[in-house]
């Protein structure tokens, strides 16, 4: 009896909550440590491993959408990542190149279209087709830094897909904040059969009070922005600002911006890419982050690939849906790929180099469960038969994308010269110079 009631305590289902994300941090940092050392390939697909194999399982079962401190949690890691991307546009030199706008901007819609177009052919209703479009449309800045980190990547290639990853990351997130508050899900009864229950057709209505609360947010996420780059702008600036104390009162501002979003309303993660702007082009001046903020974000990073790959192998997928998932996986990649190489002209990139550019703008990952989260607790009160299809279709894609998306863009990012091309025992064999050295 009392062994059939400790090996009940030792499931995965049975164990602490904070037990488990002990057992899966310590998991995800060993095992992306062993994919870097023996492959080359970033640390990230080890802790996507471990994070599918823990939803699996059934370790750190969180509820969705994502509340509370997992929330919090998972806002502060997209946040740090966004606001060191951001802090590396400059919009005066932006502002001067139409093409590269012109591609960004094109990209993004051809996205939002490919993906809706295919799921409304498919018979998926118009919210569905618009929100699982939204989430495709992002980037993910993030995967690309971690990337750059782990690959040694620098160049015209590496900052142009940081850049175009971060410009549709902001997109899709004013897309998220505006559309989706103005369009909501309605189901309409198309009559009943004798003996039957009504049948139900889900249409999109606008709204005009959800129109004015989604600019009403983003009028104050601009509110944040401006408020957080406040608070950073003069710490930023002092002499000691490389100093371990800096990056506390990095993180709490960060922190502070996403509790006051949560209170008040407003998108933690749109205002800290506007907070990243701001610093940059208020100055001309280079930011220099300090190194244990630096440390931070990819301690925060590890989480957030560990939670948003658990979090999507939590849903049961049978082979339809699997087929619909895979086709907007496809949709996406068409649209990314496809109009990043047609738009490439006047953008100072050859073609040679555009394709590196469009591969790195495959992956999905923190940014996008965020809108995918985001969506589904707002469209829930509404209609939570909605709100749970585009959970269903989004939460695979994320991860499916996150996968594929970091092996596209970690071989781009290697053929175009501008990665360490050491690949583990390869490069042992070969005499060369580890790309862990």
């Amino acid at each position: 009896m009392h062994s059939a009631d400790l090996w009940a305590k030792l499931a995965p289902g049975h164990f602490p909550a904070l037990l488990s994300w002990c057992v899966l941090v310590g998991a995800a940092a060993l095992l992306g440590h062993m994919v870097h050392r023996v492959s080359g390939f970033p640390r990230m697909l080890g802790y996507t491993a471990v994070g599918l194999v823990a939803g699996w399982l059934g370790f750190g079962d969180l509820p969705w959408p994502l509340r509370g401190n997992t929330a919090l949690l998972l806002e502060i890691a997209v946040g740090t990542s966004v606001l060191v991307a951001a802090s590396q546009i400059s919009l005066r030199w932006l502002f001067k190149q139409p093409w590269l706008m012109l591609q960004s901007l094109g990209e993004s819609l051809i996205t939002l279209g490919l993906t809706a177009g295919l799921l409304v052919a498919l018979g998926w209703g118009w919210p569905v087709a618009l929100a699982v479009g939204v989430i495709a449309m992002a980037a993910s800045p993030a995967v690309l830094l971690r990337i750059a980190e782990d690959l040694r990547a620098c160049g015209a290639v590496t900052d142009r897909s940081v850049l175009l990853a971060t410009v549709s990351s902001w997109l899709a997130l004013l897309a998220g904040l505006v559309l989706t508050a103005s369009w909501v899900p309605v189901s309409v009864a198309l009559g009943a059969a004798t003996g039957a229950e009504p049948a139900q057709l889900t249409q999109m209505r606008f709204s005009v009070s959800g129109l004015l609360a989604g600019l009403y947010n983003v009028v104050l996420s601009l509110l944040w922005a401006a408020l957080l780059a406040a608070a950073l702008w003069p710490v930023l600036r002092w002499k000691s600002s490389r100093s371990d104390t800096t990056a506390l009162y990095l993180l709490a501002a960060l922190a502070a911006t996403c509790l006051m979003a949560e209170h008040w309303g407003g998108s933690a993660v749109f205002a800290f890419m506007v907070a990243g702007l701001l610093l940059r082009n208020l100055s001309a001046k280079p930011l220099l982050w300090p190194q244990a903020f630096q440390a931070a974000n990819a301690m925060l990073n590890l989480v957030m690939f560990v939670l948003v790959a658990s979090m999507a192998a939590q849903v049961q997928l049978n082979g339809a849906m699997f087929f619909v998932v895979l086709c907007v996986v496809l949709a996406r990649m068409t649209g990314k790929l496809g109009s990043i190489l047609l738009l490439g002209h006047g953008t100072g990139l050859g073609w040679r180099r555009q394709w590196p550019v469009a591969c790195a703008q495959l992956p999905l990952s923190g940014l996008a469960l965020v809108l995918a989260s985001s969506i589904a607790w707002q469209w829930m009160p509404l209609n939570p038969g909605v709100a749970q299809q585009v959970s269903a279709i989004a939460l695979p894609l994320i991860v499916i994308c996150e996968l594929l998306g970091v092996l596209a863009a970690s071989a781009a990012l290697w053929r175009s010269g501008e990665a360490h091309r050491g690949i583990g025992r390869t490069a042992l064999l070969r005499g060369e110079k580890r790309h862990d050295t």
